[in-house]
């Protein structure tokens, strides 16, 4: 018989792992860059960033380091740009 909690449970840590994710990133950014506030959003692999265009230039500046960094240290997340 099908059990409707079973198929619903896939469903249950998706606010989770959108949370783990901007944390991954937000220290990926600290690490690199040395930048500890930042506003960003994550759309269909690419990582918006909501700040200053000076804080925008130092990422841009590291943007290949950044992705390396996500690549290795979370491959899940699948950051492949930064705009």
């Amino acid at each position: 018989m099908f059990n409707i909690a079973e198929f619903l449970q896939k469903y249950a840590n998706l606010e989770g792992d959108s949370t783990f994710q901007e944390q991954i990133i937000k220290k990926t950014l600290k690490d690199v860059c040395n930048i500890e506030k930042i506003d960003f959003e994550v759309k269909k692999g690419t990582l918006y960033l909501k700040t200053n265009p000076l804080v925008k230039s130092i990422i841009f500046m590291n943007k290949e380091k950044i992705i390396n960094y996500l690549k290795q240290n979370f491959p899940k997340g699948r950051i492949s740009n930064i705009r």
